[in-house]
């Protein structure tokens, strides 16, 4: 009976996430409705190009940029990180590369999201456990 009750909230759990990820929606703690204009338009461009994106995070109350001290856009809602649909981080990041005018950051190795922000046009790739680049 526990195997089977486990198995099924694995399952239900399973089902959720995937209702969130097709249908386009988010769970409420990562509402993208405290966003910029720019950044929603940013979103629904990738949306209408590529597909329903997945947010991860929006704002975050204090939220700090890692090692630096320093406030995060986060902390005032001038920032989001997404997944990409499935299969077209690339194309995603090509994109953005070529038509986003803030700041991109691309999360690699065990994370897999992408962020963007309405800051200066920058970027930067981060491997956690690695190390960082960035460039202006």
């Amino acid at each position: 009976m526990y195997c089977v009750s486990n198995a099924l909230k694995l399952a239900t759990g399973a089902l959720v996430l995937a209702i969130i990820t097709f249908a386009g929606t988010t769970p409420s703690s990562a509402q993208s409705g405290c966003l910029p204009g720019s950044l929603q338009r940013t979103l629904g461009q990738i949306r209408a190009n590529f597909g329903p994106v997945r947010i991860v995070s929006t704002f975050r109350r204090g939220a700090m940029i890692a090692g630096s001290g320093r406030r995060s856009l986060h902390a005032s809602c001038r920032a989001v990180d997404f997944h990409a649909p499935p299969g077209k981080r690339a194309a995603v990041i090509a994109w953005l590369r070529g038509n986003h005018t803030g700041g991109l950051g691309i999360y690699g190795c065990s994370m897999s999201h992408i962020h963007i922000d309405n800051g200066g046009r920058y970027s930067w790739n981060k491997c956690i456990g690695g190390r960082r680049t960035a460039s202006r």
